[in-house]
Protein backbone atom coordinates (compact mmCIF):
# COMPACT_ATOMS: atom_id res chain seq x y z
CA UNK A 1 0.00 0.00 0.00
CA UNK A 2 1.27 3.47 -0.95
CA UNK A 3 0.48 5.79 1.95
CA UNK A 4 0.52 9.42 0.83
CA UNK A 5 0.21 11.36 4.08
CA UNK A 6 -0.36 14.70 2.36
CA UNK A 7 -3.19 13.30 0.26
CA UNK A 8 -4.71 11.62 3.30
CA UNK A 9 -4.48 14.84 5.33
CA UNK A 10 -6.21 16.78 2.55
CA UNK A 11 -8.96 14.16 2.44
CA UNK A 12 -9.55 14.44 6.19
CA UNK A 13 -9.52 18.23 5.91
CA UNK A 14 -12.22 18.09 3.21
CA UNK A 15 -14.32 15.82 5.40
CA UNK A 16 -13.61 17.73 8.58
CA UNK A 17 -16.65 19.97 8.31
CA UNK A 18 -20.14 18.68 9.27
CA UNK A 19 -21.79 20.65 6.46
CA UNK A 20 -19.48 19.18 3.85
CA UNK A 21 -20.28 15.71 5.17
CA UNK A 22 -24.01 16.47 4.88
CA UNK A 23 -23.50 17.57 1.27
CA UNK A 24 -21.41 14.50 0.49
CA UNK A 25 -24.03 12.27 2.12
CA UNK A 26 -26.82 13.79 0.01
CA UNK A 27 -24.76 13.37 -3.14
CA UNK A 28 -24.11 9.73 -2.30
CA UNK A 29 -27.87 9.24 -2.32
CA UNK A 30 -28.93 11.44 -5.26
CA UNK A 31 -27.45 13.49 -8.09
CA UNK A 32 -28.31 17.15 -7.37
CA UNK A 33 -27.71 20.66 -8.70
CA UNK A 34 -26.43 23.57 -6.61
CA UNK A 35 -29.91 25.05 -6.54
CA UNK A 36 -31.42 21.79 -5.31
CA UNK A 37 -28.79 21.50 -2.57
CA UNK A 38 -29.59 25.08 -1.53
CA UNK A 39 -33.27 24.15 -1.16
CA UNK A 40 -32.53 20.94 0.77
CA UNK A 41 -30.07 22.56 3.17
CA UNK A 42 -31.76 25.99 3.38
CA UNK A 43 -28.39 27.71 2.99
CA UNK A 44 -27.10 30.52 0.76
CA UNK A 45 -25.87 29.44 -2.66
CA UNK A 46 -22.43 30.94 -2.04
CA UNK A 47 -21.98 28.71 1.03
CA UNK A 48 -23.01 25.55 -0.82
CA UNK A 49 -20.82 26.40 -3.82
CA UNK A 50 -17.77 26.99 -1.61
CA UNK A 51 -18.10 23.58 0.03
CA UNK A 52 -18.74 21.86 -3.32
CA UNK A 53 -15.53 23.41 -4.64
CA UNK A 54 -13.46 21.92 -1.83
CA UNK A 55 -15.08 18.48 -2.19
CA UNK A 56 -14.46 18.51 -5.91
CA UNK A 57 -10.82 19.58 -5.51
CA UNK A 58 -10.25 16.51 -3.34
CA UNK A 59 -11.85 14.27 -5.97
CA UNK A 60 -14.88 13.49 -3.82
CA UNK A 61 -17.38 14.72 -6.44
CA UNK A 62 -18.06 14.41 -10.15
CA UNK A 63 -20.17 16.85 -12.12
CA UNK A 64 -22.28 16.44 -15.23
CA UNK A 65 -23.67 19.34 -17.30
CA UNK A 66 -27.27 19.07 -18.48
CA UNK A 67 -28.49 22.09 -20.41
CA UNK A 68 -27.92 25.16 -18.23
CA UNK A 69 -27.62 23.08 -15.04
CA UNK A 70 -24.75 21.07 -13.55
CA UNK A 71 -25.50 17.93 -11.56
CA UNK A 72 -23.12 16.75 -8.81
CA UNK A 73 -22.65 13.24 -7.50
CA UNK A 74 -20.35 11.76 -4.86
CA UNK A 75 -17.27 9.93 -6.14
CA UNK A 76 -15.89 7.80 -3.33
CA UNK A 77 -14.04 5.17 -5.34
CA UNK A 78 -10.24 5.18 -5.00
CA UNK A 79 -7.21 3.19 -6.05
CA UNK A 80 -7.16 0.19 -3.66
CA UNK A 81 -3.38 0.54 -3.31
CA UNK A 82 -3.67 3.95 -1.68
CA UNK A 83 -4.33 4.76 1.94
CA UNK A 84 -7.50 6.65 0.98
CA UNK A 85 -9.33 3.58 -0.26
CA UNK A 86 -10.39 2.23 3.13
CA UNK A 87 -11.54 5.69 4.29
CA UNK A 88 -13.60 6.29 1.15
CA UNK A 89 -15.04 2.78 1.33
CA UNK A 90 -16.11 3.33 4.93
CA UNK A 91 -17.84 6.57 3.94
CA UNK A 92 -19.63 4.91 1.05
CA UNK A 93 -20.85 2.12 3.31
CA UNK A 94 -22.31 4.54 5.86
CA UNK A 95 -23.77 7.18 3.55
CA UNK A 96 -26.99 5.63 2.29
CA UNK A 97 -30.54 6.95 2.13
CA UNK A 98 -31.62 5.34 5.40
CA UNK A 99 -28.86 7.08 7.36
CA UNK A 100 -29.66 10.60 6.15
CA UNK A 101 -30.65 13.01 8.96
CA UNK A 102 -34.47 13.34 8.98
CA UNK A 103 -34.38 17.02 8.01
CA UNK A 104 -32.10 16.33 5.03
CA UNK A 105 -34.18 13.34 3.91
CA UNK A 106 -37.36 15.41 4.08
CA UNK A 107 -35.73 18.24 2.12
CA UNK A 108 -34.41 15.82 -0.48
CA UNK A 109 -37.84 14.27 -0.99
CA UNK A 110 -39.38 17.73 -1.45
CA UNK A 111 -36.78 18.67 -4.04
CA UNK A 112 -37.21 15.43 -5.98
CA UNK A 113 -41.00 15.84 -5.92
CA UNK A 114 -40.59 19.39 -7.23
CA UNK A 115 -38.28 18.12 -9.99
CA UNK A 116 -40.85 15.51 -11.06
CA UNK A 117 -43.69 18.03 -10.89
CA UNK A 118 -41.79 20.50 -13.08
CA UNK A 119 -41.07 17.76 -15.61
CA UNK A 120 -44.68 16.57 -15.60
CA UNK A 121 -45.84 20.17 -15.93
CA UNK A 122 -43.68 20.56 -19.02
CA UNK A 123 -45.28 17.55 -20.69
CA UNK A 124 -48.75 18.71 -19.62
CA UNK A 125 -48.10 22.08 -21.27
CA UNK A 126 -46.37 20.79 -24.39
CA UNK A 127 -48.65 17.80 -25.02
CA UNK A 128 -50.49 19.12 -28.07
CA UNK A 129 -47.23 20.26 -29.68
CA UNK A 130 -44.98 17.37 -28.62
CA UNK A 131 -45.05 15.45 -31.91
CA UNK A 132 -44.28 18.58 -33.92
CA UNK A 133 -41.48 19.58 -31.55
CA UNK A 134 -39.92 16.12 -31.69
CA UNK A 135 -40.12 15.94 -35.48
CA UNK A 136 -38.64 19.43 -35.78
CA UNK A 137 -35.67 18.25 -33.72
CA UNK A 138 -35.15 14.70 -35.00
CA UNK A 139 -37.10 14.38 -38.25
CA UNK A 140 -40.21 12.36 -39.01
CA UNK A 141 -38.52 9.00 -39.58
CA UNK A 142 -36.14 8.47 -36.65
CA UNK A 143 -38.43 5.80 -35.16
CA UNK A 144 -38.58 3.98 -38.51
CA UNK A 145 -34.79 3.99 -38.72
CA UNK A 146 -34.63 2.47 -35.24
CA UNK A 147 -37.05 -0.33 -36.15
CA UNK A 148 -35.11 -1.11 -39.34
CA UNK A 149 -32.22 -2.25 -37.16
CA UNK A 150 -34.28 -5.36 -36.45
CA UNK A 151 -33.43 -6.42 -40.02
CA UNK A 152 -30.00 -7.55 -41.31
CA UNK A 153 -27.82 -4.73 -42.63
CA UNK A 154 -26.47 -7.02 -45.37
CA UNK A 155 -29.80 -7.15 -47.21
CA UNK A 156 -30.47 -5.93 -50.72
CA UNK A 157 -33.75 -3.98 -50.66
CA UNK A 158 -35.79 -3.00 -53.72
CA UNK A 159 -38.19 -0.05 -53.47
CA UNK A 160 -40.71 -0.75 -56.22
CA UNK A 161 -42.47 2.34 -57.51
CA UNK A 162 -40.19 4.56 -55.46
CA UNK A 163 -41.74 7.80 -56.74
CA UNK A 164 -39.92 10.74 -55.17
CA UNK A 165 -37.79 8.39 -53.05
CA UNK A 166 -39.45 9.16 -49.73
CA UNK A 167 -38.09 5.95 -48.17
CA UNK A 168 -34.67 5.94 -49.78
CA UNK A 169 -32.62 7.96 -47.24
CA UNK A 170 -33.90 5.74 -44.43
CA UNK A 171 -33.30 2.50 -46.35
CA UNK A 172 -29.84 3.53 -47.53
CA UNK A 173 -28.65 4.34 -44.02
CA UNK A 174 -29.43 0.78 -42.93
CA UNK A 175 -29.01 -1.67 -45.81
CA UNK A 176 -25.94 -2.61 -47.84
CA UNK A 177 -27.69 -2.17 -51.20
CA UNK A 178 -30.88 -0.41 -52.21
CA UNK A 179 -32.36 -0.40 -55.71
CA UNK A 180 -35.18 2.02 -56.49
CA UNK A 181 -37.38 1.39 -59.53
CA UNK A 182 -39.92 3.72 -61.12
CA UNK A 183 -41.34 4.14 -64.61
CA UNK A 184 -41.40 7.94 -64.35
CA UNK A 185 -38.13 9.67 -65.21
CA UNK A 186 -39.21 12.98 -63.56
CA UNK A 187 -40.03 11.09 -60.36
CA UNK A 188 -36.57 9.49 -60.39
CA UNK A 189 -35.03 12.94 -60.82
CA UNK A 190 -36.86 14.05 -57.68
CA UNK A 191 -35.66 10.94 -55.85
CA UNK A 192 -32.08 11.67 -56.93
CA UNK A 193 -32.38 15.25 -55.66
CA UNK A 194 -33.81 14.02 -52.35
CA UNK A 195 -30.80 11.74 -51.84
CA UNK A 196 -28.34 14.50 -52.71
CA UNK A 197 -29.90 16.87 -50.17
CA UNK A 198 -31.09 14.54 -47.39
CA UNK A 199 -28.59 11.68 -47.46
CA UNK A 200 -25.43 12.57 -49.42
CA UNK A 201 -23.46 10.12 -47.27
CA UNK A 202 -25.33 7.20 -48.89
CA UNK A 203 -23.96 7.90 -52.38
CA UNK A 204 -23.00 4.64 -54.04
CA UNK A 205 -25.38 2.50 -51.99
CA UNK A 206 -28.50 3.33 -54.01
CA UNK A 207 -29.15 2.48 -57.65
CA UNK A 208 -31.99 4.33 -59.38
CA UNK A 209 -33.46 2.39 -62.30
CA UNK A 210 -36.03 3.46 -64.84
CA UNK A 211 -38.43 0.61 -65.56
CA UNK A 212 -41.85 -0.84 -64.93
CA UNK A 213 -42.90 -3.54 -62.52
CA UNK A 214 -44.09 -5.93 -65.21
CA UNK A 215 -40.44 -6.16 -66.38
CA UNK A 216 -38.32 -5.34 -63.36
CA UNK A 217 -34.77 -4.19 -64.20
CA UNK A 218 -33.40 -6.44 -61.44
CA UNK A 219 -31.42 -9.69 -61.42
CA UNK A 220 -33.17 -12.92 -60.49
CA UNK A 221 -32.79 -14.29 -56.94
CA UNK A 222 -30.92 -11.16 -55.81
CA UNK A 223 -33.34 -9.25 -53.54
CA UNK A 224 -33.94 -9.92 -49.85
CA UNK A 225 -36.82 -7.48 -49.39
CA UNK A 226 -39.08 -5.81 -51.93
CA UNK A 227 -41.26 -2.89 -50.84
CA UNK A 228 -44.42 -1.84 -52.70
CA UNK A 229 -46.13 1.04 -50.92
CA UNK A 230 -49.43 2.30 -52.39
CA UNK A 231 -48.31 1.16 -55.81
CA UNK A 232 -50.04 -2.06 -56.95
CA UNK A 233 -53.44 -0.42 -57.51
CA UNK A 234 -51.79 1.76 -60.18
CA UNK A 235 -50.82 -1.26 -62.31
CA UNK A 236 -52.82 -2.66 -65.22
CA UNK A 237 -51.83 -6.24 -64.31
CA UNK A 238 -50.76 -7.06 -60.77
CA UNK A 239 -50.37 -10.77 -61.60
CA UNK A 240 -47.48 -10.13 -63.99
CA UNK A 241 -45.88 -7.71 -61.53
CA UNK A 242 -46.08 -10.19 -58.65
CA UNK A 243 -44.54 -12.94 -60.79
CA UNK A 244 -41.68 -10.53 -61.45
CA UNK A 245 -41.34 -9.89 -57.72
CA UNK A 246 -41.14 -13.66 -57.18
CA UNK A 247 -38.38 -13.85 -59.80
CA UNK A 248 -36.16 -11.18 -58.25
CA UNK A 249 -36.58 -12.31 -54.62
CA UNK A 250 -34.16 -14.78 -53.13
CA UNK A 251 -35.75 -18.01 -51.83
CA UNK A 252 -37.19 -16.92 -48.49
CA UNK A 253 -37.12 -13.26 -49.57
CA UNK A 254 -40.04 -11.06 -48.58
CA UNK A 255 -42.43 -8.59 -50.13
CA UNK A 256 -43.92 -5.81 -48.00
CA UNK A 257 -47.11 -4.31 -49.43
CA UNK A 258 -49.20 -1.39 -48.20
CA UNK A 259 -52.41 -0.89 -50.16
CA UNK A 260 -55.76 0.88 -50.22
CA UNK A 261 -58.91 -0.92 -49.22
CA UNK A 262 -61.54 -0.63 -51.98
CA UNK A 263 -63.17 2.80 -51.82
CA UNK A 264 -65.96 4.81 -53.42
CA UNK A 265 -64.56 8.32 -53.84
CA UNK A 266 -64.19 9.49 -57.42
CA UNK A 267 -62.58 12.88 -56.60
CA UNK A 268 -59.86 11.04 -54.65
CA UNK A 269 -59.31 8.54 -57.48
CA UNK A 270 -58.96 11.30 -60.05
CA UNK A 271 -56.62 13.40 -57.89
CA UNK A 272 -54.36 10.41 -57.16
CA UNK A 273 -54.60 9.01 -60.72
CA UNK A 274 -55.53 5.59 -59.32
CA UNK A 275 -56.07 2.99 -62.05
CA UNK A 276 -58.47 1.15 -59.75
CA UNK A 277 -60.24 2.35 -56.57
CA UNK A 278 -58.25 0.28 -54.13
CA UNK A 279 -57.37 -3.39 -54.08
CA UNK A 280 -59.41 -5.98 -52.22
CA UNK A 281 -57.18 -7.87 -49.75
CA UNK A 282 -58.75 -11.15 -50.89
CA UNK A 283 -57.77 -10.43 -54.50
CA UNK A 284 -54.24 -9.48 -53.49
CA UNK A 285 -53.87 -12.59 -51.36
CA UNK A 286 -55.01 -14.75 -54.27
CA UNK A 287 -52.65 -13.03 -56.72
CA UNK A 288 -49.73 -13.45 -54.32
CA UNK A 289 -50.45 -17.17 -53.98
CA UNK A 290 -50.61 -17.58 -57.77
CA UNK A 291 -47.19 -15.91 -58.00
CA UNK A 292 -45.67 -18.30 -55.44
CA UNK A 293 -45.68 -15.82 -52.57
CA UNK A 294 -47.16 -16.91 -49.25
CA UNK A 295 -48.80 -14.29 -47.02
CA UNK A 296 -47.27 -14.53 -43.54
CA UNK A 297 -49.08 -11.58 -41.96
CA UNK A 298 -51.81 -9.07 -42.74
CA UNK A 299 -52.98 -6.01 -40.84
CA UNK A 300 -54.91 -2.77 -41.10
CA UNK A 301 -52.65 0.27 -41.14
CA UNK A 302 -53.89 2.91 -38.67
CA UNK A 303 -54.35 6.32 -40.25
CA UNK A 304 -56.12 9.50 -39.14
CA UNK A 305 -59.65 9.84 -40.50
CA UNK A 306 -59.06 13.49 -41.56
CA UNK A 307 -62.76 14.42 -42.02
CA UNK A 308 -61.69 18.01 -42.76
CA UNK A 309 -59.61 16.94 -45.78
CA UNK A 310 -60.93 18.22 -49.10
CA UNK A 311 -60.80 14.64 -50.46
CA UNK A 312 -62.51 13.03 -47.46
CA UNK A 313 -63.49 10.34 -46.80
CA UNK A 314 -59.98 9.02 -47.36
CA UNK A 315 -59.49 5.31 -48.13
CA UNK A 316 -58.40 2.95 -45.38
CA UNK A 317 -55.00 1.25 -45.64
CA UNK A 318 -53.84 -2.31 -45.03
CA UNK A 319 -50.53 -4.11 -45.11
CA UNK A 320 -49.38 -7.58 -46.13
CA UNK A 321 -46.09 -9.39 -45.75
CA UNK A 322 -45.46 -12.27 -48.14
CA UNK A 323 -42.55 -14.67 -48.55
CA UNK A 324 -41.17 -16.48 -51.57
CA UNK A 325 -41.80 -20.11 -50.68
CA UNK A 326 -41.67 -21.76 -54.13
CA UNK A 327 -38.73 -22.16 -56.53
Amino acid sequence: MNLNLTSLANLFRAMGDPLRLRILHLLCVEELTVGELVRVLALPQSTVSRHLKMLREEGLLTDRPEGNATFYRAALQADPDTGEASVREALQTQMDRDSLPPADLSGLERVLLMRDTEREGFFDRIGLHWDTLREDCFGASFHLEAFLHLLPASWHVADLGTGTGYLLPVLARRFARVTAVDDSAPMLDLARHRLETEAPETAGKIILRHGNLEQLPLDSNDTDLAVALLMLHHLPDIHTALREVHRVLRPGGRLLVVELHPYNNEPFRLRMADRRPGLDPRDLRSALAEAGLTVTSEWDVPAPSRPEHDLAPLPRLYGMLAERTTP
